[in-house]
């Protein structure tokens, strides 16, 4: 079973490695370089790809090995996968050489030998570090070169640890000392997946979190912290992924909402499960979380600019607004260069450290409620929360639009929760969240009409008193909305 922490890297990573952190490894290490050479195989149908499986052939000097790789795991950034090698004396593929026990019984192998044809290749520059202590034995490589088929061709720049013997946590002290002298982010992203979607001509789809986080009830406490890290970590970094690949600003909102998902599972947790590693976390999530904060702003410029939103029929045909607008876009963009922030040290820090926490499970030697089931907790987590909500909206008081803003924390805190606790309960959970979560789109489409105010006062517009008293009619009638669905929401009966 290969484990290994995979990072994106940029090409200086090797030598602020070597300048400032080798120095000070302890134990034995062997450093050598050499000219890799990989050919993808699969079917014309791309029979293994669909089954998550890779197979190659590395050449590396006179060497020949054919490699296949079956489905494994990521669990926070941490790849687990059965990894089986042969060598050859021709580069020639032959799956009948490995051991029958490696394939599902309805793979027939003989008919996937016999369609086996080249996909892709990479060919990249590796230099390794084999590192030997008195407790462990890891193998830190630096790959620099491309990912080739004959439709184009995309840069590789990564780092791999892997755990050749010992325990996971020498990969993430490891992991977490580089990520503190050059700029990396943690990927689940193979050389594989990066050749098939190239070869496809395919851009990984954006999307948005599931209705609810899938928890089973006799789930333990830990085990609804882990599932929700795991959800958090797995959305955010596919996310990055996108971005990166695209451009799609929409991925960075999954993004920050990845940042508020694993803050909020943070939280809700950390009283239960006390251990200072969490509580590091959270300190560490509420720093990111304020970076990502910025996101506000741009989704309220995306609501207004949308020619399928509640603004569709006013702003979009407005051409001095628009034009506005994009450049209020781009100029956040480049300010706050989403590229930069994804590969900070606050960033990597955050995505180390839970994923660490997934591995080393550091409360249970501070704490005795992990083994309790979650769904013991989750009545009185979701009641506390949904008390405050509705103490901060009283039914008998008018709301305004500026008390609705000041409850969208709280609002979205408490919702968050109930992402992570609902699916331990009833059908009428839906029901339940509904009114609230229009409660919320409410609140979006407030923020981005003050948004526009604002706009307002910064730009030179002929109909500008016209659209302001427009912004006043908007306000009245989202509001009238939103006190309807509040109505509905204060009379819904709790499904815990």
């Amino acid at each position: 079973m290969e484990i290994e922490l995979k990072l994106v890297a940029d090409q200086d990573a090797l030598t602020s490695f070597e300048q400032t952190l080798l120095p000070k490894l302890k134990g034995k290490v062997k450093r050598s370089s050499f000219e890799v050479f990989n050919d993808y195989y699969d079917t014309p149908e791309q029979f293994l790809g669909k089954r998550k499986m890779g197979f190659r052939i590395r050449r590396v000097n006179d060497h020949i090995e054919q490699t296949v790789k079956t489905r494994g795991k990521v669990k926070g950034g941490l790849h687990q996968r059965p990894e089986y090698n042969i060598d050859l004396d021709k580069a020639h593929p032959d799956l009948e050489k490995f051991d029958s026990e490696i394939w599902d019984n309805d793979i027939n192998v003989q008919e996937v030998n016999r369609q086996l044809q080249v996909q892709f290749s990479t060919h990249f520059h590796r230099v390794t570090f084999d590192i030997v202590d008195a407790e462990n034995h890891i193998e830190l490589v630096f790959d620099s070169g491309e990912v080739k088929h004959r439709l184009g061709s995309l840069p590789i720049g990564e780092i791999e640890i892997e755990l050749k013997a010992g325990t996971p946590t020498a990969l993430f002290d490891l992991a977490d000392e580089i990520s503190k002298v050059t700029p990396v982010r943690l990927s689940n992203v193979t050389k594989a997946a990066r050749g098939y979607q190239l070869m496809n001509g395919s851009i990984s789809d954006s999307f948005e979190l599931p209705i609810f986080l899938n928890l089973d009830a006799e789930d333990s406490t830990e085990d609804g912290l882990c599932k929700a890290i795991e959800c958090a970590l797995s959305h955010w970094q596919h996310h990055e992924y996108v971005y990166l690949q695209s451009g799609y600003t929409g991925a960075l909102k999954e993004i920050a909402q990845s940042v508020r998902l694993l803050l909020q599972c943070v939280s809700l947790y950390l009283p239960v499960l006390q251990c200072q590693e969490l509580l590091n976390l959270h300190k560490q999530l509420l720093v990111l979380s304020e970076q990502w904060s910025w996101q506000d702003d741009l989704r309220c410029i995306r609501k207004l600019r949308s020619n399928k939103g509640p603004f569709s029929r006013r702003i979009p045909k407005n051409q001095a607004l628009m034009g506005y607008l994009n450049g209020r876009r781009e100029g956040l963009l480049t300010v706050r260069s989403p590229e930069q922030l994804l590969v900070s040290m606050e960033s990597s820090q955050v995505q180390l450290g839970a994923s660490r926490l997934l591995i080393e499970k550091p409360w249970r030697a501070q704490a005795t409620g992990h083994q309790i089931p979650v769904v013991k907790h989750a009545k009185g987590w979701l009641s506390l929360g949904w008390q405050t909500v509705m103490q901060s909206l009283p039914s008998e008081v008018e709301m305004h639009y500026t008390k609705y803003i000041a409850l969208e924390a709280l609002l979205r805190q408490t919702l968050l929760n109930g992402f992570l606790l609902a699916d331990l309960f009833a059908e009428s959970r839906g029901k339940f969240r509904a009114p609230w979560l229009d409660l919320v789109e409410g609140i979006d489409e407030i923020k981005a009409l003050m948004f526009l105010r604002s706009v307002l006062k910064e730009v030179d517009i002929e109909d500008a008193e016209d659209l302001d008293n427009w912004i006043n009619d908007k306000l009245t009638s989202v509001i009238t909305v939103m006190e309807k669905s509040r109505k509905v929401a204060m009379s819904a009966e709790i499904y815990w």
